[in-house]
């Protein structure tokens, strides 16, 4: 009787212990790339791309953050609810990526480089409303500067900001 007691609470435990690290495995997928419901064309001159969209709080404090890579031609818009200046650092990031600032006339004021896992703020010279995150060198690489004009959709430009 002992014996089978013994079996049955091993059996129990490893039941609660298989349970427990399935649950944990769950929780690791909250920095995997969201759904492509949240992914939209974006045109800068003749170049299209696609950006994941960071809208609400959340989203736009995650960020890039724990991301392996991106995609070709892929990146991250984030949108504000008003124009206002704008600070983004590196840290927990660790794809090197390029910053551009938007305005809300969808024209890019500045350009920054930026380094993986870096606690140095890049800061908005002009108070802006967008800023997309590409991988570093993508916009130098596709003829992209200040002053070019960015094309959002109306469904971009209607979403509900927080």
């Amino acid at each position: 009787m002992d014996s089978s007691f013994r079996i049955a609470r091993k059996i129990y435990f490893h039941t609660i212990l298989l349970f427990v690290l399935f649950l944990a495995l769950q929780g690791c997928t909250n920095h995997s790339p969201i759904s492509n419901a949240n992914i939209y064309e974006i045109k800068i001159n003749d170049k299209t791309s696609h950006a994941e969209v960071a809208f609400t709080r959340k989203g736009r404090t995650i960020g890039l953050m724990f991301r392996e890579a991106l995609d070709k031609d892929h990146g991250m818009l984030f949108i504000y609810p008003q124009e206002q200046s704008l600070s983004f650092w590196m840290k927990n990031t660790k794809i090197p990526l390029s910053i551009a600032f938007i305005n809300t006339e969808e024209v890019i004021t500045q350009i920054d480089s930026m380094t993986p896992f870096s606690l140095m703020s890049h800061t908005s010279k002009e108070k802006v409303k967008y800023a997309l995150e590409m991988e570093r060198g993508w916009f130098e690489k596709n003829g992209i500067k200040v002053g070019s004009k960015v094309g959002l959709s109306p469904e971009i430009r209607n979403l509900k900001t927080e």
